[in-house]
């Protein structure tokens, strides 16, 4: 799964389970968890998307995966991002999102 670019498929079941489907440059399938789909201020034209195959790092937690979605004719694909100030801004969503649900858990 270390490669740049992967596709999605999300066919099989609407997304409506918040699954998705991501296929290597093998050809084969990998089903990953949706935790996430959003902008970025300043990179209005992307969706990114954070998603989980379940792999655990610890007792508590998984490891987390961030891509940038775009999409072909016929299909999405899942692409890394390399470039460090757009990671960056990515990663202040990121937090500014968290920071954002522990206060409505409050």
């Amino acid at each position: 799964m270390g490669t740049e670019e992967k596709k999605i498929d999300n066919n099989n079941n609407n997304n409506i389970d918040n699954h998705i489907f991501v296929t290597d440059d093998e050809g084969k399938k990998y089903r990953a968890e949706v935790l996430d789909i959003f902008k970025v201020e300043g990179y209005d034209d992307n969706d990114y998307i954070m998603y989980s195959f379940g792999e655990s790092v610890d007792d508590s937690n998984e490891r987390v995966y961030v891509s940038r979605v775009t999409q072909t004719d016929d299909s999405y694909n899942l692409v890394e991002i390399s470039d460090e100030k757009e990671w960056d801004a990515v990663n202040k969503t990121i937090q500014a999102n968290l920071e954002s649900l522990g206060e409505d858990d409050g």
